[in-house]
């Protein structure tokens, strides 16, 4: 199935029937980036609301929060679409000819062209994911008492990102041919995995002692 709509212009709702319906996509990478422009979004608004007299101290560093994590936004939601065409390119190539040996060669090429681009999506938000998580989890000591929960909300939507991400890398690694090139990818987006699960660890720390007043 390939989208004429984009994704991200669907009310909530057909977004999410979407998801469930049984089509291949949008699936987990869609998720994924959505998540990252949700918990981009969350992380920016309680940055936003640490601003004015009582936060002076830290207030132009929220402000700068607030750039890097609107752009993480931003790419995150052009990634939900990004990632379903991508995968939408591999199911095409399944449904190429292979009657002969020229048709069977395009034909593996194209899947392989294919498994490569839908592994370079979830590779992508992944980076976005782990660097806007970085930023939440930097604001979070300072951020206004009142947004804790939801700075802390967003910390967990990016570091599930990173989890999904890092699945959809994982299983395209698996069917492409080039094995270095595949494990290569597997192996960073792996590292950021486990980077992440550091940051929401150290988000969860901060967390539980900012609550416990």
């Amino acid at each position: 199935m390939t989208h004429t709509v984009s994704l991200v212009d669907l009310p909530l709702r057909d977004f999410v029937a979407s998801l469930a319906a049984r089509t291949p996509t949008p699936g987990g990478g869609s998720m994924a980036a959505a998540l990252v422009a949700s918990g981009s979004a969350l992380a920016a608004m309680a940055c936003r609301f640490t601003s004015g007299e009582k936060f002076a101290a830290v207030e132009g560093a929220m402000a700068r929060r607030v750039e890097g994590l609107a752009a993480h936004q931003a790419r995150g939601l052009a990634l939900v679409d990004l990632d379903a065409r991508s995968y939408d390119a591999v199911t095409a190539a399944y449904k190429l000819p292979k009657s002969s040996d020229p048709e069977k060669a395009l034909r593996t090429a194209a899947i392989q062209a294919g498994l490569r681009g839908a592994l370079e999506v979830p590779a992508e938000t992944i980076e976005h994911a782990l660097a806007a998580l970085a930023l939440a989890v930097d604001a979070l000591p300072d951020v206004n008492s009142n947004l804790v929960s939801d700075i802390a909300s967003g910390a967990n939507c990016l570091a599930s990102a990173c989890e999904a991400a890092f699945l959809n890398v994982k299983i395209n690694a698996g069917s492409i041919a080039d094995k270095a090139w595949g494990q290569e990818r597997l192996a960073r987006a792996e590292r950021q995995r486990d980077e992440a699960r550091q940051l929401l660890a150290r988000a969860n720390e901060i967390v539980a002692r900012r609550l416990a007043g």
